[in-house]
């Protein structure tokens, strides 16, 4: 029974493969892509987990989107792993685990996410991972305290909001075997390890004036005042996400898991509700990621096929319309650009979804052929090496898409001058020297650009626009400049201190 389950994760895991191999990069996915090229204790506005375990995968696959993908293929893999001991230390079986790992399948997050690079989707096996120990530490295994320790602490270095685990380790000390344990030295030397496997995250804090930490405690949200409509809205994403009668069949399952009364359900019902609990706060004041209880729904799977709520019959409608919903997503996503044949927009978010947004989604290689073919031109006029010449942009998706797409052969630079607060790490990649007198190819969708550009070159000349057709009647029109000189390039091309300031500021 165990191998027929290893096969099931296997078959899924290829499945995942297959799919992330087709499917084009997306802008944060290059943007991950061209971190992991500039290698570093961690990133502005994301810690180095998901950017590090990318480096081998390049090295077996190339630059190629299956390269890019495989830290989300490896973490479905070892969800599906983590998944068979959680579930027989709560009393199940393989066959528990084996319905758990297709009833996940059957949740849009899941079946889609596992082939998207995500700090996320990282983050979550971490997740998964600390609940399977944390259980353990209340039925009282007390090597499972290294287990916790190690999961919090790489979960910290996919993504912050692994604190979230923090509850549920919580609840675990509430029964006597866990609170037994701490007049031992393992739960502490295991925190000694976590804290450590953090130390990155740190280190390239102190080396950069703790700019990643003021940016996730004050910098990433806008908060305003307490209201629904971002809570709803986080609660309806959830809903699509997880399909709709799953969905309340997940969330019905924490009742009868809490009425039982075992310190360890009691563990895994405190990691089921944890995410939903703290985001739902946070949406409140501020719009949360819709995908932010992924970790959640994982461990609300846990308990759905377990305690049997809702019954069988329940279940099957519910994963009949999950595998609909993502198969209805896969069926929209080949016929987009048949929606970019008429003008529409995304009442409440606009300037998210809209045909404009959707066509700027298509064209990514005629973008990079004509961003190539103007800078050889220019390069030709001025008779310098073409590859001298950067080619950059104001938006970070952009910018990592040019450089992903050709292959590293585009020399590419972000341009922060729109006010954005997230894809800042090139930043702290390259300092002000390498700016001086430089030539930047500058092209963005978004008008008015130039006169900030004007502010920071010293000359900029505006070419005819690059128009790149998109299917019948979609297009996407681009705005062109030649930038040359930056005349400071702090803050916006760079937020480093020059190498001859800090040789003068050596002792």
């Amino acid at each position: 029974m165990k191998s027929r389950y290893l096969l099931l994760v296997v078959g899924l895991t290829v499945a995942h493969a297959i799919g992330a191999a087709l499917a084009p990069v997306s802008g944060d996915e290059a943007y991950y892509w061209d971190c992991s090229r500039h290698l570093d204790w961690s990133y502005f506005d994301q810690p180095p987990l998901t950017i590090w375990l990318m480096i081998p995968f390049r090295f077996l696959f190339g630059e190629t989107a299956l390269a890019v993908r495989s830290p989300a293929i490896l973490a479905g893999f070892l969800a599906g792993l983590f998944l068979l001991p959680l579930v027989r230390r709560l009393g199940g079986t393989t066959r528990d685990a084996a319905l758990v790992y297709l009833l996940m399948h059957a949740q849009p997050i899941f079946a889609l996410g596992f082939s998207y690079t995500s700090t996320d989707v990282v983050m979550g096996t971490a997740y998964l991972g600390a609940i399977w120990s944390a259980v353990a530490v209340a039925q009282g295994h007390r090597r499972a305290w290294w287990g916790l320790g190690v999961a919090l602490g790489l979960g910290f270095l996919a993504k912050f909001s692994i604190i979230v685990a923090f509850l549920p380790a919580a609840v675990a000390l509430l029964s006597p075997r866990g609170r037994a344990d701490l007049k031992t030295a393992t739960p502490w030397a295991a925190a000694l390890v976590s804290a450590l496997l953090t130390a990155p995250v740190w280190i390239w804090g102190a080396q950069h004036h703790w700019d990643n930490i003021v940016f996730q405690l004050s910098g990433r949200h806008s908060p305003e005042g307490i209201g629904l409509k971002y809570l709803l809205e986080f609660i309806g994403a959830n809903l699509l996400l997880a399909s709709p009668i799953l969905a309340v069949l997940l969330v019905g399952s924490c009742w009868p898991a809490w009425r039982r009364k075992d310190p360890a359900w009691r563990v895994a019902v405190a990691g089921a509700v944890a995410p939903f609990v703290f985001f739902g706060l946070v949406a409140l004041r501020t719009r949360v990621g819709a995908h932010w209880g992924g970790p959640g729904l994982m461990m609300m799977t846990v308990l759905l096929v377990l305690t049997g709520f809702g019954g069988r019959r329940m279940r099957q409608v519910g994963a009949i319309v999950g595998f609909s919903i993502t198969g209805l997503v896969l069926v929209l996503a080949l016929l987009a650009p048949l929606f970019l044949n008429f003008e529409w927009e995304y009442k409440p978010r606009p300037e998210k979804v809209s045909s404009e947004k959707l066509a700027r989604a298509f064209g990514t290689d005629q973008l990079v052929e004509g961003a190539r073919q103007r800078r050889d031109r220019w390069a030709r006029e001025i008779g310098v090496p073409p590859e001298s010449i950067y080619v950059g942009s104001e938006s970070y998706t952009k910018t990592h898409l040019s450089a992903f797409v050709s292959k590293g052969e585009l020399e590419s630079r972000f341009l922060h001058i729109k006010g954005g607060k997230h894809g800042l790490a090139s930043l702290y990649w390259y300092p002000p020297e390498d700016f001086e007198g430089s030539r930047i190819l500058f092209f963005t969708e978004n008008p008015g650009q130039e006169d900030k550009l004007r502010q920071h070159f010293r000359r900029v000349e505006v070419e005819p626009p690059l128009v790149i057709p998109i299917g019948e009647a979609g297009q996407r029109t681009l705005i062109v400049a030649r930038c040359e000189d930056p005349q400071n390039p702090r803050p916006f091309l760079t937020r480093l201190a020059s190498s001859t300031t800090r040789d003068k500021s050596l002792p």
